[in-house]
């Protein structure tokens, strides 16, 4: 039995049978470093290599006679440890563990150099830190798990997400960091997923350390271990609560009125969809009810904008109070209202419904310090009576508010056919409307004013006219307010300054020197004009001084103190342009806006001038605006004048100028010519 001994030197010695032959050392030395797959170098003691193995040419690329000779090139180290170097090799850079060994080579001193290369474990390891560093620095968190569900390993933003440290995280089982409120899968199930080798993705509703609840986007992976067997999982958690309330607030965004809250018209065409399947179901029906609050714009003109909000949130709270769990109410935008009023037996309940509402506005509102008094106009549409689409039953709805409107606010009309009709012409007459412009169908008349100082005609007041291909003269008081209300004032407005100062030059080639020529301006124009760039541009393009113009306004324009209508005012005051301040007296505030207006002209509205020897309260009227004028430095126009008594009145009482039937109608501009030099004949 062979017997083996440690020695003192530490050496395994083995007790040799006598039969076996000695071994050849040398040889086996030789044949270990030959076939190894280290590669080994001896380095003399002039760093020059004397000896490499195939192992050390496959490393460098090059045959023993290329690289015996060569100087070695690397510092050696400390004997007996591993150095890292790098080198190239073949063109390749190589990562490699140097180990130095004194040695006798021949005789002479030398190195014995073994070299390991570990480029592909530095690689993974780079691959490694690379990984290790992505998922520390992630912005997900992420988590690695046992098949406990032990937590083994967290990364800096599983930290920030959860409220917890590294410390108290590691240990704890995953399970822990959720919310106890139900999840769309449980714990468990997942689970079973995982152990079965499969991912799982879902969302959790998750417990901060503060005590908050979030919701994440969790993917989980196994990982197997050498085995096969799945011993650790990795998690990958997002926090998506943000998200969710940012949909919520989209949501709330397309469905819901931002400023009341209450559902808008995508809202409420939807549950009106509803509400009209359920009624179909039970064979009653429903009211749609379309709300416009009246003269509305008139608070945002005056006020501002902040005023008309708190005015709208006012009025949704008190009508709000008055609806039934089963009814709606949303707003449109703007100053309008739909309510959907289901259940309905007979129209009589819809009928108190709309006059509790018609009530509730009588109230006045507090906005800003002021009491403001609101009314509405409420349009009606009934299902089945009227129509079984949605969209239908609103715009009628909506048609039967304009009539409201156009009956003058603050009642209710129901939806009837010939509304629909009426509708119809108006937008007829809107696309008519709309070419009049470019194939000339408008024109001005001029209709004369006298000097009752020296009975002199000395200026006219130009009024809009057009001539329709088949209705005729349409009355201004038909297409203006459609023309405002379209839009279409602006181009119009810009029509006639042109034309009024081409007109002003042809009269003046005719002999009629020194007329001012004075036209309406729409509010509109102020809001959304350079009124004094407009007006300047076209007088100095007709050569005509700035006298020859006189812009009329009515105190509703006067109202509107927003930037853009001073800057207007104040510009063509401060370049000498005449304003008029039109119907004076007709609207409210009117000292207020005159001494805010710098105007040279009032004009008193017609309705009073014809009550001239009829009625003492309008002759009351007249006289307080001619002295209110005198008083300020104003001239003072009276417009309608239709009879020599109302004429003598208004000169016994220093009244400066007139216009009206007594002296001429409105006259197309050649016939406005004839009259004027006819006049200064007989004058």
């Amino acid at each position: 039995m062979e017997e083996r001994s440690l020695g003192r030197t530490g050496r395994l010695n083995h007790a040799v049978p006598d039969h076996v032959a000695p071994v050849d050392m040398d040889g086996v030395y030789r044949a270990v470093v030959e076939h190894a797959r280290d590669s080994f170098l001896i380095v003399d003691a002039s760093g020059v290599i004397v000896f490499c193995n195939p192992a050390a040419r496959a490393m460098f690329g090059m045959t023993q006679d290329e690289l015996l000779g060569r100087n070695f090139g690397f510092a050696f180290g400390p004997e007996g440890e591993a150095t890292p170097i790098e080198l190239v090799a073949g063109g390749n850079p190589l990562f490699v563990e140097m180990v130095a060994s004194r040695m006798s080579w021949q005789g002479q001193p030398a190195t014995l150099v073994a070299l390991s290369d570990i480029t592909a474990r530095r690689l993974r390891e780079t691959e490694l830190m690379i990984h290790s560093t992505a998922m520390e620095t992630a912005a997900s968190g992420i988590f690695i798990t046992d098949r406990s569900g032990a937590i083994k390993w967290v990364n800096k933003a599983l930290e920030q997400m959860t409220g917890f440290s590294r410390t108290l995280l590691v240990g704890m089982n995953a399970a822990q960091l959720g919310s106890g409120r139900d999840n769309e899968t449980s714990y468990s199930e997942i689970a079973a997923r995982l152990t079965a080798g499969g991912n799982w993705k879902g969302r959790l509703i998750c417990r901060h350390k503060n005590g908050e609840t979030y919701t994440v986007e969790q993917t989980t992976t196994p990982i197997p271990d050498a085995t096969g067997r799945y011993s650790h999982f990795v998690s990958v958690q997002e926090d998506i609560s943000e998200r969710l309330r940012t949909q919520d607030r989209l949501v709330q965004l397309s469905e819901y009125d931002s400023l009341t809250g209450l559902p808008n018209r995508h809202q409420f065409t939807e549950r009106l969809k509803s509400a009209l399947e359920r009624a179909n179901r039970a064979g009653t029906a429903v009211a749609v009810m379309l709300m416009d609050l009246d003269n509305f714009k008139a608070v945002n003109n005056t006020l501002g904008h902040r005023a008309g909000d708190t005015l709208i949130q006012a009025i949704a709270a008190r009508i709000a109070k008055l609806m039934r769990t089963t009814d709606t109410l949303a707003r449109f935008g703007g100053d309008d209202f739909g309510i959907i009023f289901e259940n309905v037996t007979d129209m009589a309940a819809a009928n108190r419904t709309v006059r509790r509402i018609l009530d509730c506005l009588k109230q006045p509102v507090m906005v800003e310090g002021q009491l403001l008094k609101v009314s509405a106009s409420i349009g009606i549409a009934a299902y089945p009576k009227d129509d079984v689409e949605p969209l239908a039953l609103i715009r009628e709805a909506e048609l039967a508010m304009y009539q409201a409107k156009g009956d003058g606010g603050q009642t209710f009309k129901y939806f009837d056919r010939d509304m629909d009709a009426d509708i119809r012409r108006r937008v007829q007459l809107e696309s008519d409307l709309r070419r009049a412009l470019d194939k000339g169908e408008l024109w001005l008349a001029f209709q004369p004013q006298l000097d009752l100082h020296n009975n002199r005609v000395v200026g006219a007041e130009a009024l809009i006219r057009w001539n329709h291909p088949t209705r005729g003269l349409v009355s201004p008081g038909e297409f203006i307010p459609l023309a405002e209300s379209s839009g279409l004032i602006l181009p119009i407005g810009d029509w006639i300054i042109e034309e009024i100062c081409r007109q002003s030059v042809a009269f003046a080639d005719a002999g009629l020197e020194e007329l001012q020529l004075g036209f309406n301006v729409s509010g509109v124009q102020f809001r959304q004009r350079d009124l004094f760039q407009q007006v300047t541009s076209n007088l100095n393009r007709a050569g005509l001084p700035i006298e020859a113009l006189d812009l009329e306004i009515t105190e509703t324009v006067a109202m509107e103190r927003t930037q853009r209508v001073k800057e207007n005012v104040d510009q063509l005051a401060q370049a000498g342009i005449s304003i008029s301040m039109d119907d004076f007296g007709t609207g409210y505030s009117s000292l207020s806006n005159l001494q805010a207006f710098p105007v040279k002209r009032l004009k008193v509205d017609a309705s009073f001038v014809r009550g001239i020897g009829q009625n003492r309260d309008d002759e009351k009227i007249v006289e307080a605006v001619i002295r209110l004028g005198q008083s300020m430095g104003l001239k003072i126009v009276a417009e309608g004048v239709e009879t020599a008594e109302q004429q003598q009145f208004l000169r016994d009482r220093d009244c400066d100028e007139m216009q009206g039937y007594l002296l001429s109608k409105p006259l197309p501009p050649d016939q406005f010519v004839r009259f004027v030099q006819a006049h200064r004949r007989v004058a």
